[in-house]
């Protein structure tokens, strides 16, 4: 075994390239153990290779140049250690990041096949489902739907509301009188939420959990028929909820798509 070897043997034996061993040197990390003072070759000795394999893994944990040669000059590992304590906290808050998004791209893929799966338009069914929240505007009686989609959007991109985790759906609160009357006049538009807001605003509905009628139908058109879901409360009080939940089953136009109604039923 030599004593020196090049900087290209010593970047291809280090798995690096010969100018990042430039690099090092210009920052002073690390300098050749010899310059030829002739040719201006480099060279660099085996006791070295450790201290390149350790710039190496420091700069694949996420530290930056500028931190490496602040631990590498002090040489203490009680130096080294919070900068490794802080690097793991960041990736741990990537890797729950990372994992929040596969959460919602399955939301997404779910949401998508959801109506494809046993759809018998009209036909009611019985689900149980769990509290949920929604942020939801006002509908005023004589205005336009582009205006309260315009005011949804004002409000979720307000500062109390912009760091809210939201499940892009379209929900409507429905007047079950008009509705069984093939008239969709909500009373608001709302947004479900993926979890409970730590915030308090009139603007966040509580929708309770229990058993809801069920049944799904293109509410913006004439496709649908509502005459078994008003048979079912025709002898009964008149339901206090019902939600209009919008399912997209095309990208490009909506007036058409497929809505679930959820109606809840007294407990």
């Amino acid at each position: 075994m030599k004593d020196l070897y090049s900087i290209g043997e010593t970047a291809k034996l280090m798995g690096i390239s010969v100018q990042t061993l430039r690099h090092y040197s210009k920052l002073q990390l690390i300098n050749p153990r010899y310059i030829n003072p002739e040719t201006g070759y480099r060279y660099y000795s085996v006791d070295q290779f450790h201290f390149i394999d350790r710039l190496k893994y420091l700069q694949n944990f996420g530290l930056s140049l500028s931190e490496i040669d602040t631990i590498l000059t002090d040489g203490s590992v009680d130096t080294l250690l919070p900068f490794l304590e802080k690097q793991k906290q960041l990736y741990i808050q990537e890797v729950k990041k990372a994992q929040e998004t596969v959460e919602d791209i399955q939301w997404y893929i779910d949401y998508f096949k959801y109506i494809g799966q046993d759809s018998f338009p009209d036909v009611p069914y019985k689900l149980m489902l769990d509290k949920r929240y929604m942020v939801a505007v006002p509908c005023l009686p004589e205005e336009s739907s582009a205006a309260y989609h315009i005011r949804l959007n004002e409000i979720k991109s307000s500062k109390n509301f912009k760091a809210l985790k939201y499940k892009r759906q379209f929900s409507y609160i429905a007047d079950f009188s008009q509705l069984i009357g093939k008239k969709l006049k909500p009373t608001h538009l709302g947004m479900f939420l993926k979890e409970a807001p730590k915030v308090q605003s009139d603007y966040i509905i509580e929708i309770p959990a229990g058993e809801y009628l069920c049944f799904r139908g293109r509410i913006l058109t004439d496709q649908w028929n509502p005459a078994l879901v008003s048979s079912f409360f025709q002898n009964g009080p008149k339901p206090t909820l019902v939600l209009a939940n919008e399912y997209e089953d095309n990208l490009m136009e909506y007036s058409q798509c497929m809505y679930e109604v959820q109606i809840l039923l007294p407990s």
